[in-house]
């Protein structure tokens, strides 16, 4: 391994962190991602492409909605909930029976009156 590469340092951090509230506004203010990468540009003197808003973004919100790993295993909350049981739910009713079905006589039909 070589000597100037050194490992364990910090994680990457994104350049777009401290304007997740801005793209967040710029968002709700109905801005598309390319409208938002060009703002970056001429506001905050950030280039960027117009997915790295998106990509930063979309990523942050699904951080944000699942618990980190290491905070989960702290509060060790149970695996499952315990709900109590619902009630079963109830069948449907059977099919109404079908009459048979007879076949017509064919020698007590008038063939007659049909020519």
């Amino acid at each position: 391994m070589n000597e100037n590469h050194q490992r364990g340092g910090k994680a990457y951090h994104s350049v777009l962190e401290p304007h997740f509230d801005f793209i967040r506004e710029q968002r709700q203010r109905r801005k598309t991602w390319q409208e938002i990468a060009e703002m970056f540009r001429t506001e905050k003197g950030i280039r960027v492409t117009l997915y790295a808003p998106y990509h930063f973004y979309r990523r942050k919100l699904k951080r944000a909605a699942k618990p980190h790993w290491e905070k989960s295993a702290v509060d060790s909350q149970p695996a499952r909930p315990s709900v109590p049981a619902s009630r079963p739910q109830p069948r449907p009713a059977p099919l109404p029976v079908q009459p048979t079905f007879n076949r017509p006589n064919l020698s007590t039909i008038n063939t007659e009156e049909f020519t």
